[in-house]
């Protein structure tokens, strides 16, 4: 009996001995492991601890065997553990998530812990974590996406800016182009301005003194036949040079020529008012003219490109003209427009001719090169102007952009891509208008100028 008892004595106390042995060799083993681990019973106390998690901590292991997260960690902190814990020990699947703690010093961490469940041989159940510290890892990942953020901001600015810049260099281009076709207009304003004043006062001497010269014309022609009737038999060299300068012919046609000089001296006139109303250079403000004034004005100037050529018949251009009122405008700009739009259209033409479309020798009169102009009072307040050809017409492609500054069709050196979009510009912004292109490929071109009667400014004060 005494035997027995010895050897179980001997027994338990070799199981102790095993027992502790075993203990201290996994703590130095989990010791040597830079993570912090930690074991609890399912009482959520924590009962084994390597030296990298008092560390991470900040409290010894004898402060933290036996204790529970309650007892280290704020309440908020310590809910978040147990849940996660709880959680293992229940459905006994390993969980990996992130979570905050604040150590001894009152630094916030976040770590990464891994919690999974063991079993020992006699049915106890233990809760074992791991933890990663991902604080530095997640200071960086914080100051990439800052430094992202940065630099995705910096980059829309550079973008902003470039944009900026190209905006200002298109608007200076844009302003530089308008200043310079503005002081072209102006130029050719005071160049057809001064040639018409220089024309105008000769030809005013020679109109107003063509109508007196006939009169005394016609006052020596009868005093001449006076002279015939009461000496009906002249002396020789009378008769011989009444003879030599063909007396009856000098008197029926000489009136004629008077009469020629005078239409000429007349279209000279009708010419010069026209180049007057179309250079307008004393008129800067806007003032209430004659809309059909300045569009036969504006043709007057171009009107040597209507003629025929060798690849197209002469260009037929027709009025439709409404009973307008006068219209408040800016007309010497109002001009440039129908300047513009009018060589636009003619060139149009010129497109059309090098295809043949006007060559054939059976070509039908309507399908003759033509311009129309027609004009009405849409409403009581607005005035449309409509300028239509029947040459190729537009691409929608081109259509799109026709308002653009710089956009062109023709080719390098034989157009600016400035004067549509000055029209548009002149007509939206100056006049509060609109300007519209309708077109179809091989049937024609029109532009479409809706102006106000009277201005808005002038409507608000009545």
């Amino acid at each position: 009996m005494n035997d027995w008892k010895s050897l179980n004595d001997f027994s338990d106390k070799q199981y102790t001995q095993q027992q502790n042995f075993s203990l201290a060799f996994l703590l130095r083993m989990i010791n040597g492991i830079s993570d912090p681990i930690f074991l609890k019973n399912d009482q959520h106390q924590w009962i084994l601890l390597n030296d990298a998690f008092c560390n991470f901590i900040g409290y010894s292991r004898e402060e933290l065997i036996g204790k529970s997260d309650y007892d280290v960690f704020s309440k908020a902190e310590a809910d978040v553990f147990w849940e996660k814990d709880e959680l293992v020990f229940t459905t006994e699947i390993t969980h990996e998530n992130e979570e905050l703690f604040t150590d001894s010093d009152g630094a916030t961490h976040c770590i990464l812990t891994k919690k999974y469940l063991f079993k020992d041989d006699l049915g106890n159940r233990f809760l074992v974590g791991i933890i990663r510290d991902l604080t530095e890892q997640k200071q960086v990942e914080a100051a990439l996406r800052r430094s992202n953020a940065v630099l995705k901001q910096a980059e829309a600015d550079l973008r902003q800016q470039t944009q900026e810049l190209e905006t200002a260099l298109s608007k200076l281009q844009n302003t530089q182009t308008q200043l310079i076709q503005s002081e072209k207009m102006s130029s050719l304003g005071q160049l057809v301005a001064g040639v018409a004043h220089e024309i105008n006062n000769p030809v005013s001497f020679i109109y107003g003194n063509i109508s007196p010269a006939d009169e005394y014309t016609k006052s020596l022609f009868s005093l001449l036949e006076l002279y015939q009737k009461h000496y009906p038999q002249p002396v020789k060299a009378i008769h011989e040079f009444t003879n030599l300068i063909e007396l009856d012919f000098l008197r029926s046609d000489l009136p004629k020529l008077f009469q020629s000089m005078m239409m000429g001296a007349e279209r000279i006139r009708e010419i010069v008012l026209s180049l007057r109303t179309f250079s307008r250079v004393d008129e800067a403000e806007m003032k209430r003219v004659d809309i059909h004034e300045g569009i036969d004005s504006t043709m007057m100037i171009i009107q040597s490109r209507f003629k025929a050529t060798d690849q197209r018949p002469k260009i037929e251009v027709i009025k439709e003209y409404g009973n307008l009122p006068l219209v408040e405008c800016y007309a010497g700009q109002l001009n440039q427009v129908f300047m513009n739009i009018l060589v636009n259209a003619i060139d149009a033409l010129e497109d059309s001719s090098v295809i043949s479309r006007w060559s054939t020798k059976k070509r039908l009169k309507t399908d003759n090169p033509r311009i129309y102009i027609r004009t009405k009072l849409l409403t009581p307040n607005q005035v449309t102007i409509g300028i239509a050809d029947n040459g190729l017409g537009i691409p929608e492609d081109a259509k799109k952009q026709l308002f653009d500054p710089f956009f062109t069709t023709k080719p390098v050196g034989q157009g600016t891509g400035m004067g549509l979009a000055i029209s548009h510009q002149i007509i939206t912004e100056r006049h509060g208008g609109s300007l519209e292109c309708i077109s179809q490929p091989g049937v024609g071109t029109e532009f479409i100028i809706r102006i106000p009667l009277i201005q808005q400014r002038q409507i608000s004060n009545a």
